[in-house]
């Protein structure tokens, strides 16, 4: 898990880098998160907290 305060700045500048996604952005409980795959096919979760 890699924690952000600006996931969705994070997450544009991977998509113009071709990065691939699984899923959409979950919004909901804690923040809001996205899972990246690496290069070779790993997940990682790219996470948010919700803010104040």
């Amino acid at each position: 898990m890699i924690v952000t305060n600006e996931v969705d700045v994070l997450i544009e500048r991977l998509r113009r880098a071709d990065a691939r996604f699984r899923g959409e952005i979950s919004d909901g409980g804690a923040g809001r998160a996205i899972l990246l795959e690496d290069p070779s096919g790993n997940v990682i979760e790219l996470f948010e907290f919700k803010k104040d």
